[in-house]
């Protein structure tokens, strides 16, 4: 692991630890995603998206994909874009809300690849890190959500519904983390 990486995760406690498989290029690209807690940001250049649990009161936004359901919408950060400016662009894409600025940041996601680089693979490895943010819904925007995008739809929906839905256990952490 990098030394400055290493350096930031040293003494804090994965609240979660778990096997990703993603299909890349006809392979799956095996991952171990780490969950923790976070309150400052690391590293810029090992971040390569952001993610937010999106509120509405009590309520939390539900994003629906092909596969599954989930409580984080967001995304890659393009080279020309901040992180915060990726994240809002992000949620209007995928769910049509924008959200009250600034969000908090409330934790991130560690991955560590265990596959061998990808040719052409033009981000950190093999470890790099998503940024997960608690934002605030502030106004629908429906004609912001991107045409043939991943995000097949988005609701909000009460957090004793959300609490019994079956997410990953990092899903489940990070809203252990807000939720307490």
């Amino acid at each position: 692991m990098d030394q400055e990486l290493k350096a930031f995760l040293q003494g804090q406690t994965p609240l979660a630890e778990e096997w990703v498989v993603w299909p890349l290029d006809g392979d799956d690209f095996v991952q171990t995603r780490f969950t923790y807690a976070a309150d400052s940001a690391p590293p810029r250049r090992f971040v390569t998206s952001v993610r937010a649990v999106v509120t509405w009161g009590r309520e939390i936004l539900v994003a629906r994909d092909p596969e599954s359901e989930h409580i984080l919408p967001g995304g890659r950060i393009n080279n020309d874009e901040g992180v915060l400016e990726a994240l809002q662009r992000e949620l209007l894409e995928e769910s049509g809300w924008a959200v009250h600025n600034p969000p908090t940041l409330i934790g991130l996601f560690h991955y560590y690849i265990h596959s061998f680089k990808p040719d052409g693979y033009r981000y950190p490895y093999p470890d790099y890190l998503q940024l997960i943010y608690r934002a605030e819904a502030r106004r629908y925007i429906p004609a912001a959500i991107e045409a043939d995008g991943y995000e097949l739809g988005a609701e909000f929906r009460p957090l004793a519904d959300v609490r019994r839905m079956p997410f990953s256990l990092g899903e489940i952490a990070l809203l252990q983390i807000l939720y307490a």
